[in-house]
């Protein structure tokens, strides 16, 4: 069969099915570096995983949102709240620390509010809650994912209460404060795969010297041992986790004083300026 013949110039734009799917180059650019902001954060040992599971294999990994991507008046009332900064990506399909890697299963499950995320100001870490009491997600219940609070482009931990209160919507007669520890440990990989370094506090993400034999770049994820892990009804009460006012201001504040809303400010301003009008908006910035 020919191919339908192109008259030349092409006075009309491209022909139909050569355009660029109505993305201008733009979006495109911000869409990249939406990717490549996760793909850094979320590495570890050179290898990208899902934060909650470890899976590696790239054909299973996907880039999901905290906030829908297409959620944007969502998003603007959170930075006229002040919830993530003024300065923030103008739309949450942009914006890294708005995402999160994770394999198709936990993507479905976190997208269908099986499961919210609670960020621990007193610990610093991510903790998954399995408010729907599915029995997959129980070995992962109350303990915390690889996510790194002092990171450029750790989330907003205060966009997750948007998906927490969905969450809670969608399971109205389950604990309002389910039991999780004070100081939950990490999920059973991290801890395996050695990815998170004490004595700095953070993940370690460098690809490891290639003489390395150690076995920690790979693991079977379905390895967990769940004789040892309690269901969600049986997980020593310890933290109360109900959401109210108080927690919400803590979790908001906390927001605000982290590295990666400080980054955000700073990517975000303009420093076209002159030393001096630069400086103070830096001065600005540093006095919130």
């Amino acid at each position: 069969m020919a191919l339908a013949p192109f008259n030349l110039p092409l006075t009309n734009g491209a022909p139909t099915g050569y355009g660029w799917a109505n993305r201008t180059e733009s979006e495109i650019s911000s869409i990249t570096a939406f990717e490549t902001g996760i793909d850094e954060r979320d590495r570890f040992h050179g290898v990208k995983r899902c934060v909650v599971c470890g899976e590696s294999i790239p054909e299973t990994l996907q880039h999901c949102y905290s906030i829908p991507r297409k959620e944007e008046r969502t998003w603007d009332d959170l930075k006229e709240r002040d919830w993530i900064p003024a300065q923030a990506k103008r739309h949450p399909a942009h914006e890294p620390r708005n995402g999160l890697l994770m394999c198709v299963n936990h993507h479905k499950s976190f997208d269908a509010y099986a499961f919210f995320l609670r960020y621990l100001p007193e610990s610093g870490k991510f903790v998954l809650v399995n408010y729907s009491d599915h029995h997959s997600l129980v070995p992962f219940h109350g303990k915390a994912i690889a996510l790194d609070s002092g990171h450029r482009y750790s989330p907003f931990p205060s966009v997750f209460i948007i998906h927490e209160m969905r969450v809670r919507g969608r399971y109205p007669f389950a604990p309002i404060s389910p039991p999780i520890p004070s100081d939950p440990t990490f999920q059973d990989w991290i801890t395996t795969c050695e990815v998170f370094d004490p004595t700095t506090k953070s993940f370690i993400r460098p690809e490891p010297p290639r003489n390395n034999n150690s076995s920690n770049r790979s693991r079977d994820n379905n390895n967990n041992d769940t004789t040892a892990l309690q269901p969600m009804t049986g997980v020593s009460q310890s933290h109360s986790l109900v959401l109210n006012d108080d927690a919400i201001r803590e979790i908001v504040q906390a927001t605000r004083q982290m590295d990666s809303w400080k980054a955000c400010q700073i990517e975000g301003t303009d420093w076209s300026g002159t030393g001096e009008e630069n400086i103070r908006k830096y001065m600005h910035l540093s006095d919130r």
